[in-house]
């Protein structure tokens, strides 16, 4: 009980102070904590994990693994963990690059990070004590009930293309994705990645790249920044509006690797008001032949500090992703991270900023830049679209008719309105019976998906969208399965 209430104080203040880099109770000066409080009484966000890959069974990609129950020994992340470690918010990642096992590798792709998305909403149903926000007042209210927070990322939109990229971001919005990296490490339709080399033809932000960036801090989506090769990078950092995030990066400064940021990168960060999320991974940790451990981690977090402020600093774990260090095997063992950070002479007020302030900054600064979504202002003429599919849903049938009801507030008819229903990024005009209030879609090709394993996952996304001349607007999106 008191955990929480300290905890709801602090994050209460960081919320009023957010925009002024803060994030600091205002008597954080004057108290003398020990390294425990320091730690359960901030809010620990850790803004990269892939947990959700190993929740899903291997062939069909349907959830399968309750982050709330007995979870395998292999899992670095589940709640129980995450309790013990003081872990209170988590971005899970969507990660996938091009699925190289099919012919249809946008699609499969497309499948691929669906499944990780409906495996995430899926362990929210199945615990109480979890919650999936998608903005700040869903995170405060999260932790005010005690509850984990889950938020959802993107690692690589490999799915994206000139055709489908911007519809498809919407949906990819609609289902709770609040940070993403357009690449992984090999290129795409977006932009290049870490084995690109910087001035290979091509290696940088492509014009659809650019477009989605664009599109992103409209919606306010995060920019991921990790894992983008220096040419897409700073193609990146010219046209960003709102800050950005490397959600799991370390520095070249420490330890020179591919994946990590170079000093020019990290200025590039502070000038734009971002954070950088120093990732756990110990190939990126230590050099080749040092043994990866929490002192070797801390002095990443050290170098940022030192190079462009503390403001600039956080926690990206890369937790079920890679190898961690030898003392920080699991979220479990994050207050150890907290206590050589207090042995270097880290203040409560800097500590509260790297655990998870700093990356709060930047979500309130995205969240603030963002074009607010229409809203219905029908004046007695709204209107509800519902789905028949719920979330996860699973059919038979390859080429599925899609329906929904459609309700009328302002009596028992509907006012003509234009409707659409968007599949997997694209746009379809759909048949509206008003007699009935049915929208319905059938889908004139039969939805692809499948690897070289007929059972293996087939997932798609559906929006149904509907507005009329009084202002009403409706739209509601849900993933479902194939089988």
């Amino acid at each position: 009980m008191k955990r929480m209430m300290l905890k709801q104080g602090l994050l209460w203040m960081a919320m009023v102070c957010v925009l002024t880099f803060c994030m600091v109770p205002v008597w954080a000066a004057t108290t003398n904590l020990s390294t425990e409080e320091i730690h359960f009484n901030a809010i620990v966000v850790d803004t990269h994990n892939d947990t959700m890959m190993k929740v899903i069974d291997e062939v069909s990609w349907l959830p399968l693994v309750d982050l709330g129950g007995n979870t395998p020994a292999d899992f670095q992340l589940d709640l129980q963990k995450a309790g013990k470690g003081g872990l209170d918010v988590a971005f899970y990642a969507a990660y996938t690059d091009y699925r190289v096992d099919a012919l249809h590798t946008s699609a499969r792709t497309n499948s691929r990070s669906l499944a990780l998305i409906n495996a995430l909403h899926w362990n929210v149903d199945q615990n109480e004590n979890m919650v999936l926000a998608t903005n700040l007042r869903e995170i405060e209210m999260g932790l005010e009930e005690g509850k984990h927070v889950a938020l959802a990322s993107l690692e690589g939109m490999y799915q994206f293309g000139t055709s489908n990229a911007i519809e498809l971001l919407h949906q990819y919005y609609d289902l709770g994705i609040r940070a993403a990296g357009i690449v992984w490490n090999t290129p795409n339709s977006l932009g290049s990645g870490t084995i690109v080399h910087n001035n290979a033809p091509d290696a940088g932000l492509t014009e659809i790249g650019k477009a989605v960036i664009r599109r992103m801090n409209q919606l306010g989506i995060v920019v991921d920044v990790s894992h983008m090769n220096e040419t897409t990078f700073f193609d990146t950092m010219a046209i960003v509006k709102a800050p950005v995030m490397a959600s799991h990066s370390g520095v070249d400064g420490v330890r020179p690797h591919v994946r990590n940021l170079s000093d020019e990168q990290l200025l590039a960060i502070k000038e734009n008001g971002g954070v950088v999320q120093i990732n756990f991974w110990s190939t990126t940790v230590a050099d080749i032949g040092q043994e990866a451990n929490i002192s070797r981690l801390a002095d990443h977090v050290d170098y940022v500090v030192q190079l462009i402020g503390v403001d600039h600093v956080g926690l990206g774990s890369d937790f079920d992703g890679a190898p961690m260090p030898v003392d920080l095997p699991d979220a479990s063992y994050l207050p150890n991270l907290t206590a050589e950070l207090v042995d270097r002479g880290y203040s409560q007020e800097e500590l509260e900023k790297i655990l998870g302030g700093n990356a709060l900054r930047v979500l309130q600064a995205v969240e603030e830049y963002a074009v607010k979504p229409p809203q219905s202002i029908g004046r007695g003429f709204g209107l509800s679209i519902i789905p028949n599919l719920v979330m996860g849903e699973i059919t038979s049938e390859t080429m599925p008719l899609l329906t929904a009801r459609v309700i009328g507030h302002g009596g028992s008819f509907v006012d003509p309105a234009d409707f659409k229903v968007i599949v997997d990024g694209v746009v379809y005009e759909p048949v509206f019976e008003a007699s009935t209030g049915v929208l319905s879609l059938q889908m004139p090709t039969e939805l692809i998906g499948q690897g070289v394993i007929p059972d293996s996952g087939n997932f798609h996304v559906v929006t149904f969208e509907g507005s009329n001349r009084f202002g009403a607007f409706a739209r509601e999106t849900v993933i479902f399965y194939i089988r």
